[in-house]
């Protein structure tokens, strides 16, 4: 906002006209149905007033019994979401390879890089850094 435009709002706001407007009483206003479906003739029961245990069972008992019997079927797709299987994909990338599987040297690059220059290796002058994978553990054997 400008400067001056802020000099010219500042003052009408603070003005006591305005602030009495805040202070005034509620205006009495034609009464509302409640949302909850409540009626208004009931007294409120204390704030320390809680359901029986009992008086819950036979709600859920109800609710249970009004509810038609394919509503509550388990569908085995709770866990497919798009999260779930990057996660997946992801545990399933961090476990360390076979030795002697096709991608045994993920964990232990074929390759290194200097300031300007990367170098790759594929095929039998990866060997080496074959060789360095299992050396350091990067592969299993046991699988």
């Amino acid at each position: 906002m400008n400067a001056w435009l802020l000099r010219l709002l500042l003052p009408l706001a603070a003005c006591p006209l305005l602030l009495a407007h805040a202070d005034a009483p509620p205006v009495p206003g034609t009464a509302r149905a409640d949302p909850l479906g409540a009626s208004g003739t009931q007294p409120a029961p204390p704030a320390s007033a809680r359901p029986s245990d009992e008086a819950i069972k036979a709600a859920v008992r109800a609710v249970l019994e009004e509810m038609p019997p394919d509503s509550m079927q388990a569908g085995g797709t709770v866990l497919s979401g798009g999260a779930y299987q990057a996660f997946a994909r992801k545990f399933s990338e961090a476990e360390k390879p076979h030795c002697l599987g096709p991608n045994a040297t993920r964990h232990q690059p074929s390759g290194f890089s200097t300031k300007n220059w990367n170098f790759g290796f594929g095929g039998l002058t990866a060997l080496p850094f074959w060789g360095t994978a299992i050396l350091r553990g990067k592969c299993n054997w046991t699988r």
